[in-house]
């Protein structure tokens, strides 16, 4: 694998973790979880760093190969899911 391709694979990881925490209720604040408190912060910081290396690397790809479509919205979409993954972790963090 290499660092242009890491941006593909963290998308669909983080497309899987994101349905997991959708599909147990972790999104929205008016459900009960279906997940332990600990496991839904740790899937969201584990999303959240995931999506954030994605967004540099693309980014990075980008600069250095010139503009191509499919890395952009790849990098856009991670970085919209970084987002979403850190209002989750907040949202749930005890206090937050």
């Amino acid at each position: 694998m290499t660092k242009a391709n890491f941006p593909l694979v963290a998308l669909a990881l983080s497309l899987f973790l994101m349905g997991i925490l959708v599909k147990t209720g972790a999104t929205d604040p008016n459900t009960t979880n279906m997940l332990p408190l600990l496991t839904v912060l740790i899937i969201s910081e584990f999303g959240f760093i995931v999506c954030v290396v994605a967004v540099y690397l693309g980014g990075q790809t980008i600069i250095q190969n010139g503009f191509e479509i499919v890395l952009a919205v790849v990098t856009l979409v991670c970085a919209m899911l970084a987002v979403e993954f850190m209002l989750i972790g907040i949202q749930h963090w005890p206090g937050g």
